[in-house]
């Protein structure tokens, strides 16, 4: 019955209605390996952003998916097409970790995780209702694709210090913008691998990266193809190009020493 109940899962979208509006953060959704919680600040500041976060409450040995997932994988994703006064919304990253399973090797989040997101507000002096649709993938033996709507009203409870801390704390653990002394210096293509180069604070000489795919770019696992005191050079290879050429910004998370920068770099 176990294992019915496991391959069915697999098969199926967890649906769940729309939670009622009435708060700026949502009620929790619940299912199969954790439960989702959609958190606001409340009203949008003069530059009509509201910030928020994504809460992933997993149960012990449940993971989930970094923003390139590898084939196999669900990204998180959202949509907010369904929103009154809502223009977009935008789903932030903190460093991953490697996985591996029998699909292969994975960048996602070994445990709970919490996303932060920024609303942008067409009108920040008029009401607005985030009508967040969601879809995220979280795995144990299995993956399971969930699907649900998180509804927030931006301001109706403005004054809660504990939502305000929570988004401030998500907020406070993504990756610091990459710079000149820590992050890709370099990127070139021949053939069908691409090699970036990246210096490294403090004299390291070790370092995770993870590199999202887009433009028509596809990348399998970086490898580590030399390092020295303070510097690192990864090979990636290219699975899919642009059939059209030309150059792409790719977007990457580095990793070392406890420390996390994100950036881009240009290919070709």
């Amino acid at each position: 019955m176990n294992l019915l109940r496991a391959t069915l899962a697999v098969l199926a979208l967890v649906i769940l209605l729309p939670v009622p509006a009435g708060a700026s953060s949502s009620d929790f959704f619940r299912t199969d390996g954790g439960s989702l919680r959609l958190v606001t600040t409340g009203l949008a500041g003069p530059d009509g952003v509201v910030r928020g976060a994504l809460e992933i409450a997993l149960e012990p040995g449940w993971k989930t998916y970094w923003r390139e997932p590898g084939s196999s994988g669900v990204p998180p994703q959202i949509d907010v097409s369904r929103s009154l006064n809502v223009l977009s919304a935008e789903l932030h990253f903190p460093a991953p970790e490697w996985h591996e399973d029998s699909y292969g090797a994975w960048a996602g989040y070994g445990g709970s995780v919490s996303l932060p997101v920024t609303f942008a507000i067409s009108a920040p002096d008029r009401y607005s209702l985030i009508e967040a649709s969601l879809f995220l993938g979280i795995c144990e033996a299995i993956c399971i694709p969930v699907q649900t709507t998180l509804s927030v009203e931006p301001g109706s409870d403005p004054d809660d210090a504990g939502d305000r801390q929570f988004v401030e704390a998500a907020f406070a653990r993504l990756p610091a913008p990459a710079g000149a002394h820590f992050g890709i210096v370099e990127a070139s293509v021949s053939g069908e691998v691409a090699t970036v180069a990246a210096v490294l604070p403090g004299g390291s000489g070790d370092a995770e990266l993870f590199v999202a795919g887009s433009e028509g770019y596809v990348f399998g696992i970086p490898r580590k193809n030399g390092s020295a005191p303070g510097e690192i050079v990864f090979t990636l290879p290219i699975l899919e190009e642009p059939k059209s050429g030309g150059a792409a910004t790719i977007a990457y998370t580095l990793v070392s020493g406890g420390a996390s920068v994100s950036g881009d770099f240009r290919l070709p």
